[in-house]
Order: structure tokens, then sequence, then C-alpha cells
């Protein structure tokens, strides 16, 4: 009997159990190329819960049609405001985005697309609503599979990842008494950040828009493993994750931490003492570009 390792589940689970699993989905920068198997019935409750909370979030549609970040359909990004109203009878009607294209307008109660002048000039009122936790669970999630997929049996054995287990299955309305004993720290894009990690979350937060796309970071400390989620080039959360270190590899591509950055469908790996010297190589060019502007 063939079997896999679920870091989802923590159960090795026979392979006829699993199915492919995008620890980024496309439709948020992931590619073909940075998967692992996982149990079929919780990857499918992820990808609805997790991934689609993410997917339809309003501040990450922007992004995803900017970048052209497309799911398995293949249908163009786009982003819509469906609680919108417009005009003095506050008609009922909802607001679709789409890059490089002028904003539409459905009018609801007459059944059709408005043409430009019909709402030009007309206040337009939405109301938008973010998904709580939906940032820190996808990102333990992509810690966990992206750890596994890193480390492998290292990951299993050397990280505390029950609590990222414990974050990513959090409720709509977690207590005190759910996190009361972990060692695992995590910032959002939403947090107030301590002032001694502040320094911190900054490069993290320019590391992450440097990249066209999404990644997964992860750093090497003394007794914790750090992993920075950012997607379609924006820092998306940060967990610090204790851990037994001893046994890591600090060389080659594992120099400092190691990196996955997805770009255009594509996996590139490298260790993050390499990933954080290209960058600072392309600072004087950057700032070059930008003067003759």
């Amino acid at each position: 009997m063939t079997t896999c390792y679920c870091p989802y589940t923590d159960r090795d689970i026979e392979i006829t159990l699993s199915n492919s699993e995008h620890i980024f989905p496309l439709s948020l920068g992931g590619s073909n190329q940075f998967v692992i198997p996982v149990d079929s019935d919780f990857n499918c409750r992820a990808g609805s819960q997790i991934d689609g909370a993410l997917v339809k979030d309003f501040l990450i549609s922007p992004r995803r049609a900017e970048l052209n970040a497309r799911g398995h359909s293949k249908r163009e990004p786009s982003f819509v405001l469906k609680h919108s109203k417009f005009g003095d009878d506050e008609s009922p009607i909802q607001v679709e985005f789409r890059a490089g294209k002028p904003m539409q307008v459905w009018d609801s109660m007459r059944r059709r697309t408005l043409e430009q002048e019909e709402f030009s000039g007309r206040q337009i009122v939405s109301h938008i609503a973010l998904a709580p936790h939906a940032r820190v669970k996808f990102a333990a999630k992509v810690a966990l599979s992206g750890g596994y997929f890193i480390y492998g049996d290292l990951f299993r054995h050397s990280i505390r990842h029950s609590e990222l287990r414990a974050v990513m299955n959090l409720g709509p309305d977690p207590t005190q008494e759910d996190i009361k004993d972990f060692g695992l720290r995590v910032y959002d894009e939403f947090s107030s950040i301590d002032s001694q990690d502040e320094q911190e979350i900054d490069l993290q937060r320019f590391l992450c828009g440097c990249i066209r796309g999404s990644c997964l970071i992860s750093v090497l400390g003394p007794k914790n493993l750090i992993f920075i989620v950012g997607v379609l080039g924006q820092h998306l959360a940060t967990l610090n994750v204790p851990a037994k270190t001893d046994a890591f590899s600090g060389e080659g591509d594992f120099d400092l931490g190691h990196v996955i950055t997805l770009c255009d469908g594509q996996m590139c790996r490298s260790s993050y003492r390499m990933f954080l010297g290209n960058v600072m190589d392309q600072l004087p060019q950057t700032r070059t570009e930008t003067r003759r502007e």
C-alpha cells in the first residue's frame, strides 16, 4: 500500500485518498510546479473555505486583475461590488472592474449594463465585507504545505506545526482560550506591529513587494522558523513558528533560509541569502529608472 503524509491532517494516508494541492491556488498566483498530495476531502473544504475566501477578498481582487492571475477556468480576473446602489433613488446595481477596461455597472432592476453617461457624475455607494482571519488562515495553510514541500520529514518532526494547523482551522469567533498556550506569533497586513518587530516586518513587506507574483519565504532562526507569505506582490502575513532547528541546513540552497517565488506560473527556488543579494543588486537600477521617469 502506497501512502503519503498530509500536513493538513497530520496523518499518513493512502495515496488513493489524496489529490494534488496547489499550495497557492492558480487564482492567487500559484504554479503547477508548487503542489503536493494531500487528503482529498480536506483539500476540497480548504479550497472553498480558505482559498476561496481570499480569492473573493475585495482587497485581493484588484491585484488578481492587475497581474492577470487566472484560475483553472482561465477566466479573466475581475472584481465585483455586488452590494452597491446609485442615484437618489438608491437603485441596486453591481459594479465590475477589469484591468485596463472601463468600469461596468449592471442595473439589477432593468437587468442590463448601463451606458457610461447613465451613471457618470452620480454617486455610487458600495458595501464590502472582509472574511475574518482569512489572511492568517491562508498563510498557516501555505506554511504547512509549503514547509513540508521545502523541508520534508524535517518539517514534520522538528516544527511545532500543530499550532499552524490550529490557526488554519480557526472558527469565525476564536477566543483567547483557543491560542493561550501558543508559542506561534502572527502578523498579517492589518496587524499592529510590536516596536521590536517593526523593522523586520518593513523588510518583509519590501521583499514581497519586489516580486511580481506570490512567494513563500522561510527564514531560519536559532529556535524558530519564520514563514513569510506574499500574495500577488504584497505581504500577506508572517508566522514565527517554534522549531528545533539544529538539524536544518544553513548552506547552499538553504543558506539563512529558503525562498520560493511564483511568477507567471513558473516556480523559482533559491536560498534566502541569494534572494536578498538579488534584490539588493536590483536597487541601483530601479532608482536610475525612477529618476529617468
